[in-house]
């Protein structure tokens, strides 16, 4: 009888300690993204703190300049994943398109990524239509798009 207290217990004690760190880390993101609001770099660490509590892996930021177009390089189901950040007050264009062909090639990744706190342009999202019925080495497109801090 004592052995099954002692499992309920522990398994109650368990069960709190999760709860306690899911809310901390989502506090915890949602400063980062405070913060990035007012900051590109800081934006940069909050897509970064994301991406790993949404299932991307090995998720890195790069040089703040000469990074070929990505901003951030993850690993998902094996494969490489490179996104570009984009902090806007507008739209995001389509011209964003052409650095993230040219960073995925150049990192070897076969999926791309934009994450924003805006909108993306119509003509964006036709290019990134395009990009995955193209049929070349894009296998998929990531967007993760209108972050703002009440989702946390």
């Amino acid at each position: 009888m004592i052995y099954i207290i002692l499992s309920l217990l522990s398994f109650s004690l368990l069960v709190l300690f999760l709860r306690w760190g899911k809310k901390r880390r989502k506090q915890n993101l949602r400063n980062l993204l405070e913060a990035g609001l007012k900051n590109p770099y800081r934006f940069e660490e909050f897509a970064r703190e994301y991406l790993k509590e949404h299932g991307f892996r090995s998720v890195r930021t790069t040089r703040k300049s000469k990074d070929f177009g990505a901003d951030i390089v993850a690993k998902r189901r094996g494969s490489t994943v490179v996104f570009q950040v984009k902090r806007r007050n507008s739209t995001v264009e389509k011209e964003v398109v052409k650095e993230l062909v040219a960073a995925a090639y150049i990192y070897g990744a076969t999926e791309v990524g934009i994450f924003t706190n805006s909108e993306l342009s119509t003509g964006l999202k036709k290019e990134l239509e395009e990009l995955k019925r193209s049929g070349g080495f894009i296998k998929r497109v990531h967007v993760i798009k209108n972050i703002n801090p009440e989702e946390f």
